[in-house]
């Protein structure tokens, strides 16, 4: 447990000295943070968005719910702070996964491996639906190589909602 807490208190670390304070989203990851504030105000799905995958930004809704803050920024910076920590949180499956197929000592290298990969961390300060797509697969994954049947079952509902947030998570779910 603690090489692991370890790996994840030190890929938070980083990525916090690496989070744009104050600056807005940009591309994809605006039209997310307007699709889950359309959802928070209207109190269902909005129409008129033209992209597929809004798992992401229904997963948003709720904490712009419960989190009343003061400006488009802070909202913003809030998608920006899940998107890191479930990121971070990633590496958990993936250690698990890795231990799965190899020794505890290689187990831990490639949760370290995963916890500062630059594009990961890239990604996962930038707010976009990647670092929650990343934790659904490899969650998925560690359910399906279980030795327990039934969470074999709930591997394959995971990957529905991962297919929800991206839809190449159709490739994996077959």
């Amino acid at each position: 447990i603690v090489p692991i807490v370890t790996i994840i208190v030190s890929s938070l670390l980083l990525r916090l000295y690496f989070f744009p304070f104050g600056i807005p989203l940009t591309h994809d990851a605006v039209n997310y943070f307007w699709y889950a504030s359309d959802i928070n105000i209207l109190g269902r799905l909005p129409n008129g968005y033209t992209f597929g995958n809004n798992g992401w930004p229904v997963f948003l809704s709720p904490f712009f719910a419960i989190l009343k803050l003061n400006s488009a920024i802070a909202y913003m910076e809030l998608q920006r702070i899940i998107s890191v920590l479930i990121s971070v949180l990633t590496v958990i499956p993936v250690y698990f996964l890795c231990k799965h197929f190899v020794n505890y000592k290689f187990a831990i290298i490639g949760a370290i491996i995963f916890a500062f990969e630059p594009r990961l961390i890239q990604d996962s300060l930038s707010g976009l639906n990647n670092s929650l797509y990343i934790a659904l697969e490899t969650l998925a994954l560690v359910l399906f190589f279980s030795s327990n049947k039934h969470t074999k079952y709930y591997s394959f509902a995971i990957m529905g909602f991962a297919s929800l947030v991206r839809s190449e998570g159709l490739f994996l779910f077959f």
